[in-house]
């Protein structure tokens, strides 16, 4: 051993890890005075003991490999943009070694649900690859088209990207400009970027990794734009990994977050794929060139719902770990007077307890979200009738979803920072750096606004069918009774008790719902302006109502999915796998009250609500989340998430954070010693010698 490393490891053993141990008893009494089994919890959360059990075994399968796991003394958070996308990339590599050995489709999705939970640059590489590209594929391949690239894709010999967005133009699909033009004489399209601005942008995979790309062109033959359509187009060399003639990408840089993902940006020179490289489920193009269109252009839009739907996925995954990490720092950090647990203070619970809440109504509803979509379609093989007639719906039920779940989860992660204060700003503690990977989930797959403003049209058109005599389905099939909503002037709540119940709040919701519609549509009817300048006019309304109507339908969806749960559970004998119900709907009504108390606005102004029914959702809203506060370790460890996942020392499971948070700042580059600048900027200032 050197010199230097000796006197480091000598300054090393001198530094104090011990001292009172008062984490470890408060989390261990936590758990003890929890009101349900949390053994029987992390079994439901997990989908049953069986998915729980093979999902421990995939992260005991992960843990200490140090190809999947970035192992000590080296940290997870230390890795420089280079070594993050290598590690990444050598994650998707031994992923797909072990994958060859292991038979068991149900502990194949358990080691990739344990990988996309380690890190988010892992996720969005898988993600795109699978669900995005090969998805894609699925959705508007023909028969032949799937036997043809299917194989390649589930072997990875084939890596693919999702190539939508544009320079100039993001997600506005309809002004994309990159154009697939049709050369009969050769019987193949010829790709082109013909602008700066049609350049895709932030396209995932595309720097580095992809090999091929599907890529939404509009497309010409003949002269004519037959509209966008999906084009597999090659990018990458398979063997050597050279751009293919007439491809130029590169990687978008330096970003916020997701560093070991290879963003990348592409332009086509004139790039020669074969006729049938067009997706051709719903269009066709025959040898003369003859254009058989989709029954409805609505149809090439239907990847972007199931991208939208998933993002309930990710929320509950970044979500998920902030929480955790906040609620175990906040029943082992103590302050005040008393020397009370933080978590003690109203201030400090109310904060978190409604990200907690939420988290188990998307447990519980996503699902319910992501079957109907796939009735819809039957996994590609969807009736054009029955998916033209419903898939308006889903669009809008997805578009608000992706919109204001990531809205509020932005607000929930700040919340968790806030919560553990100063440490919260150590990257070590990983609560920074979940927010840096979630920032692009509020403009990515479609920028909120946008988003919420078509939900918001969506809905006002179903409004006057209704007025006109015509019926609404789906998520606003209540508007086919808005006539007896709007005969509704005043709440009639005057039990303080009754805020409670989920359906009361759910009401008062709906009620707020149709009379905001009823309001916008009067006022963009009595317009002088056009259509598109009186909703602008009223835009920020209009996203307004579209969020509380989010919010309600899936306020609305819990509760049902509650309901359901508790008959399958009675007369079952797995209670060891049950869902706690009482505790379920203590989270549905909080979850209510949190709802309506953020848009209860609507309410008074429109003098549905007195100011004294606005008190007594305020108090019951607060004394809800306190009432929980005993639960708030059972709740998010039913969660399942180990220390190696979160990373973060302050979340520790055992509640013993403060010797495991020093010793990584011991353990971390650069925490002895003068530094490499000292010599240089340093000593000629404190040297008396140098600086007389």
């Amino acid at each position: 051993m050197s010199s230097a490393a000796s006197r480091l490891e000598a300054i090393k053993n001198q530094v104090l890890y011990s001292g009172p141990a008062t984490g470890k008893e408060d989390i261990a009494r936590e758990r003890a005075n929890t009101s349900f089994d949390i053994d029987a919890m992390k079994n439901f959360w997990a989908g049953g003991a069986e998915a729980y059990d093979t999902l421990q075994k995939a992260y005991a399968m992960i843990k200490d490999d140090p190809e999947m796991i970035v192992q000590a003394p080296r940290n997870f958070h230390e890795l420089t943009r280079d070594e993050h996308r290598e590690f990444t990339m050598g994650q998707i590599y031994r992923t797909i070694q072990l994958t060859q050995d292991i038979k068991d489709p149900k502990m194949l999705d358990a080691l990739r649900t344990a990988m996309i939970q380690y890190s988010e640059s892992f996720s969005m590489r898988f993600y795109v690859h699978e669900f995005l590209f090969k998805g894609a594929l699925n959705m508007f391949g023909t028969d032949e088209q799937k036997a043809e690239w299917l194989p390649k894709i589930e072997k990875c010999q084939v890596l693919g990207c999702f190539a939508m967005t544009e320079l100039g133009h993001s997600s506005f699909l309809r002004g994309l400009e990159t154009r697939a033009t049709f050369d009969v004489e050769r019987d193949e399209f010829v790709i082109e970027s013909p602008t700066v601005t049609s350049t895709k942008w932030w396209i995932g995979m595309a720097a580095h990794t992809a090999t091929h790309t599907v890529a939404l062109c509009q497309t010409y033959i003949h002269g004519k734009n037959h509209g966008i359509n999906w084009f597999i187009v090659p990018l990458h060399d398979r063997v050597n990994g050279d751009l293919v003639p007439g491809v130029v990408t590169g990687d978008i840089g330096a970003k916020y977050g997701r560093a070991g993902l290879d963003n990348g940006w592409i332009q086509f020179r004139g790039v020669r794929v074969p006729r049938t490289n067009i997706l051709g489920k719903w269009v066709s193009v025959t040898r003369d060139g003859t254009f058989n269109p989709a029954p409805n252009p609505a149809v090439m839009y239907g990847t972007l719902i199931p991208e939208r739907l998933s993002i309930t996925t990710g929320c509950r995954i970044m979500m998920g770990q902030a929480l955790l990490i906040a609620s175990r720092y906040g029943v082992v950090r103590r302050q005040g007077a008393k020397n009370q647990q933080i978590m003690d203070y109203q201030s400090h619970c109310v904060n978190l307890m409604p990200g907690i809440a939420f988290q188990y109504v998307l447990r519980l509803t996503e699902q319910v979200f992501q079957d109907q979509f796939q009735n819809l379609t039957s996994n590609g093989k969807m009736d054009p009738k029955t998916y033209l007639e419903n898939v308006g719906d889903m669009h809008a039920v997805s578009a608000s979803i992706k919109a204001a779940c990531t809205w509020f989860g932005s607000d929930v992660l700040e919340s968790c920072r806030r919560a553990c204060g100063g440490h919260a700003y150590s990257a070590y503690n990983s609560i920074g750096g979940i927010i840096q990977d979630w920032g692009v989930v509020t403009t990515g797959a479609g920028d909120n606004v946008v988003l919420l403003q078509q939900t918001g049209k969506y809905m006002l058109y179903g409004f006057k069918e209704v007025v006109e005599g015509r019926t609404a389905r789906g998520s606003i099939d209540f508007l086919n009774n808005y006539s007896e909503w709007l005969a509704q002037d005043t709440c009639k709540v005057d039990d303080e008790r009754d805020w409670l119940h989920p359906s009361v709040a759910a009401d008062v919701l709906t009620w707020i719902i149709v009379k905001q519609l009823e309001v916008v549509a009067t006022t963009i009817a009595g317009s002088q302006d056009s259509f598109q300048e009186a909703f602008n006019q009223n835009m920020l309304h209009i996203v307004r109502i579209a969020e509380v109507q989010c919010f309600t339908h899936l306020l609305k969806t819990f509760i049902t999915a509650i309901d359901d749960l508790e008959k399958q559970q009675k007369g079952a004998s797995n209670k060891f796998e049950h869902a706690d119900i009482p505790t379920l709907k203590k989270l549905a009504s909080l979850w209510g009250l949190h709802v309506l108390f953020k848009y209860m606005d609507f309410a008074t102004m429109e003098g549905y609500l007195t100011a004294s029914q606005a008190r007594a959702i305020q108090s019951q809203y607060y004394k809800i989340c306190m009432e929980l506060r005993k639960d708030v370790i059972g709740l998010t460890d039913a969660w399942g998430v180990p220390d190696f996942i979160h990373k973060a020392p302050i979340g520790k499971y055992d509640g013993d954070i403060y010797p495991e948070y020093l010793k990584t700042l011991v353990d971390a580059p650069g925490c002895f010693g003068p530094p490499p600048y000292h010599s240089k900027y340093i000593k000629p200032l404190t040297d008396p010698s140098l600086n007389k």
